[in-house]
């Protein structure tokens, strides 16, 4: 039978490790929060000086290409200029405290913008079905191509399954429904986004 010192040291350390844990945690959710409301707060700013400084400055849905005015790398604070205010956005926690993100929807231009949660740049951008933009191309490659259309821009994939075409050199991914494209995924290199890993099963 153990002796009540050893049960006090026992009930000591676990409520030392779950008050670490807790502040951890705390910490953790407090700096996700923080780039939240930074965001905010830059999109406040950013609608009101396009509405007094540079109006017309937003793009239009038609006028997005993606890898050329919009593309992983750039500053987060491009987007609001260029894509306006987000309809939402939302905290996504990752593996561990440096895996958290943030994601951006923009639903008007079928695009969904994803950053890290510390970070000042966009890591990947998905192009939804609604997306009326191009992909920088010599053809304008668009929604709707045909899968032969993108391999004669971009070459064969890497690989090809469940309807995914890779190309992970160019961090581009596109996705197929009946052999037209329907949807896309494109990151920045070396992300640490926990999507961009999903699409390298």
């Amino acid at each position: 039978m153990r002796s009540r010192t050893a049960v006090k040291s026992n009930r000591d350390w676990v409520t030392c490790f779950y008050s670490i844990h807790l502040k951890e945690n705390i910490v953790r959710t407090g700096k996700t929060m923080f780039w939240v409301l930074l965001m905010s707060l830059i999109a406040s700013v950013a609608f009101a000086e396009e509405k007094s400084t540079v109006p017309g400055a937003t793009l239009t849905p038609g006028q997005i290409v993606i890898g050329d005015n919009l593309k992983p790398g750039m500053p987060l604070s491009d987007t609001i200029v260029l894509l306006g205010i987000p309809d939402k956005v939302k905290v996504i926690r990752g593996t561990s405290a440096d895996r958290d993100s943030i994601e951006i929807t923009y639903a008007k231009h079928g695009l969904v913008v994803r950053a890290m949660s510390g970070g000042s740049n966009i890591e990947g951008i998905e192009v939804g079905p609604t997306f009326k933009g191009t992909f920088k191309s010599e053809s304008g490659i668009k929604l709707g191509v045909k899968y032969e259309m993108l391999i004669g821009e971009y070459g064969l994939p890497t690989s090809l399954t469940a309807q995914v075409m890779r190309y992970p050199q160019r961090g581009l991914y596109f996705q197929l429904n009946n052999d037209r494209l329907l949807s896309a995924k494109t990151y920045v290199n070396g992300t640490k986004l926990l999507d961009a890993n999903l699409m390298n099963p």
